[in-house]
């Protein structure tokens, strides 16, 4: 069955339920990264796999992680770990979205390490226009309560997501979604820091960390 296939029968809810997910940064997909940074030939199989997984994730996310959409979020340059807890998240349901869930449920694990790989190896490009006075508000908002987390280039880890070039309307809907406890995003961290931000905040911080290389 191809990729295309699995997909649409996983999000009809063809696919098995993810039994108990282990811990972050652990399980088969991340021991398959792992493998592939000392193994040359796993890591060309890996991202063989995983490129043509992106093929279909490609209607939504763009070519090489690069959405067109405000609402749907840049994948390029992300943190080969950080995209695979997130998939995780999806798939056992502490991230919120069906369609993302039966398109995660469909990959096998190297298609997932494969396609985490892949989007980890573009190039992640800072978004245009944004208005210089709300760009200076938002680093200086950054530097005082982010910047611990996510780094001083907003670059973030393996447990932290790469802010830098993310469109500042993915990054504003889900600041909001942390703030109202709708259960579609979900961290005690991010709850907490939220609690501290005004709209005007959320949007200052966005517009300056989408407009970071």
């Amino acid at each position: 069955m191809t990729v295309a296939g699995a997909v649409w029968l996983a999000v009809l809810g063809a696919a098995p339920a993810l039994a108990q997910a282990p811990a972050a940064g652990t399980g088969p997909v991340h021991e398959r990264v792992q493998a592939a940074r000392t193994d040359p030939q796993l890591e060309k199989k890996l991202l063989t796999a995983g490129r043509k997984a992106a093929a279909v994730c490609a209607n939504c996310h763009g070519d090489k992680g690069h959405s067109s959409s405000e609402l749907i979020p840049v994948l390029a340059g992300q943190n080969p770990d950080y995209l695979i807890e997130q998939a995780r998240k999806y798939v056992d349901g502490r991230r919120r979205n069906v369609f993302m869930e039966g398109v995660l449920k469909a990959l096998s694990v190297d298609e997932t390490a494969g396609m985490a790989m892949f989007y980890a190896a573009q190039s992640a490009d800072p978004q245009p226009n944004q208005a210089p006075a709300l760009v200076e508000k938002g680093r200086q908002y950054f530097a005082r309560i982010c910047i611990a987390c996510h780094g001083a280039d907003a670059r973030g880890t393996a447990h932290m997501p790469r802010l830098a070039g993310q469109h500042p309307g993915y990054v504003l809907a889900s600041l909001k979604h942390f703030n109202t406890q709708d259960g579609v995003r979900s961290s005690t961290e991010m709850e907490t820091v939220v609690r501290g931000m005004t709209e005007a905040d959320m949007k200052a911080v966005a517009a300056y960390v989408a407009s970071l290389p």
